[in-house]
């Protein structure tokens, strides 16, 4: 499985630089600095961009079907003219119909027939998928033999991270295909892929071989891979009960194609996260860096002065539940410690057990601040995640849970936190 490199703690860095040098004076340079510092940390928060583009016909919806696991956007001969079709993460089902000039309005659930009444200039379909929380799939309009849709296709292609050309197998990598490819900026050019579509089609299939060959001499400078797919058959393998047909679903190239989209969208994001890093070492933090003046060190009189000030001076914090929340979590570390071969699905399980049982405490009230009333759906949210991280594999899903529990231990830090009552006097 191809698992997507992590940004959270570039992203917790490029947040600090931004908050930090908000109310500093400006000039050209900090400017400068922020500009890029905010590119940074929007790319790297959002999903990576996949377009699908090819002309009239030539699959490309079917193909973003198959990939989104879902029966969304109309394939084939139809009267539903729809201009670009966003599908990304959404907690419910929802469509947002969009104009680049005014504001965007949404319906719930699926309803591309009403958005598309609208004639908006752009159509976002929201699906609770968690494979969308790290791609997004653009399907842009079909465009036609070197007509005007070409210059909405170039201009919508610069939208997306990585694109896949759909081509016709049955008359595949045209003349005017081959016109508008080579508008396409060399950087998204190597990071796109050629699908031979129609390949489960006795015509195509008995041609492949010859057109495959003669398109893998054609790709260089154009696309990183040539990839055929019979999106019927890939679609139809994992339809089958009670279990995918793995065999079919590697052998129409869903399989191939599946992979190289991932590791396509996979580089991109290394590329993004390196970039990052780069102005995050050599100007971001060391501009924080200057911000700190010289701090003096204190003797061991000033030392034993402060504590001693500071213990007369503050009351001590009482904050029950989050003692016992950092017990609870120490308890899971210690049989993860003392277990060679715990299975990731049982650390998973144990934490979602952990952080149910706090969101039912957490519901009965009184142990948080009132301001913190938000806490509880933070609880909430975070169990049906860990739900979800049990069906992945790899190590990203531990790494995410654990990164799961230290936050919500940082919420109940300052909500659960209150002055204790000052300890009765003694004596005369």
């Amino acid at each position: 499985m191809i698992e997507f490199p992590g940004t959270e703690q570039e992203v917790r860095q490029l947040e600090r630089f931004l908050t930090t040098t908000e109310k500093l004076s400006s000039d050209p340079k900090l400017e400068d600095m922020r500009a890029r510092a905010l590119a940074h940390a929007e790319r790297l928060s959002n999903a990576v961009n996949i377009g699908f583009a090819g002309e009239f016909g030539a699959g490309k919806s079917s193909l973003a079907n198959m990939l989104a696991g879902a029966d969304i956007l109309p394939t084939g001969p139809q009267h539903l003219k729809l201009p670009l079709v966003i599908v990304a993460y959404a907690d419910t089902p929802e469509t947002t119909v969009g104009w680049w000039n005014k504001e965007p309005k949404t319906y719930s659930g699926i309803a591309l027939e009403k958005a598309a009444a609208d004639e908006p200039d752009f159509i976002s379909v929201g699906l609770n998928t968690p494979a969308l929380k790290e791609i997004s799939l653009f399907d842009l309009p079909g465009s036609g033999a070197l007509d005007d849709t070409y210059k909405q296709t170039l201009d919508l292609l610069k939208f997306v991270d990585c694109a896949i050309w759909c081509t016709n197998g049955t008359s595949a990598w045209r003349e005017t295909e081959r016109h508008l490819w080579a508008q396409v900026p060399p950087e998204l050019r190597a990071n796109s892929l050629l699908a031979v579509t129609h390949a489960d089609l006795p015509p195509v299939q008995s041609a492949l071989d010859r057109v495959l060959a003669r398109l893998n001499k054609e790709k260089e400078g154009l696309f990183r891979a040539v990839v055929p797919i019979g999106t019927p058959v890939a679609v139809r393998a994992m339809a089958q009960e009670p279990e995918p047909d793995f065999d079919l679903w590697e052998n129409c190239g869903g399989q191939e194609l599946a992979e190289r989209v991932l590791d396509a969208a996979s580089d991109r994001r290394r590329s993004d996260l390196d970039a990052a890093r780069k102005d995050l070492k050599n100007e971001f933090l060391p501009f924080l860096e200057t911000l700190k003046g010289p701090e003096p060190e204190p003797t061991v009189s000033d030392a034993t002065s402060m504590q001693s000030t500071l213990e007369s001076a503050l009351p001590p914090l009482n904050n029950p539940i989050l003692e016992d929340w950092l017990a609870a979590i120490a308890s899971i570390y210690e049989d993860l410690r003392d277990s060679a071969h715990i299975e990731p699905a049982a650390f998973l399980q144990s934490c979602q057990e952990i952080v149910e049982d706090f969101a039912e405490r957490l519901d009965q009230g009184g142990e948080i601040d009132p301001d913190a009333d938000w806490i509880p759906a933070e609880f909430e949210k975070a169990t049906d995640l860990l739900l979800l991280l049990q069906f992945e594999s790899g190590d990203a899903p531990l790494k995410d849970a654990i990164s799961i529990l230290v936050q919500l231990g940082d919420n109940l830090a300052w909500a659960g936190s209150t002055v204790a009552a000052a300890q009765p006097k003694t004596g005369t």
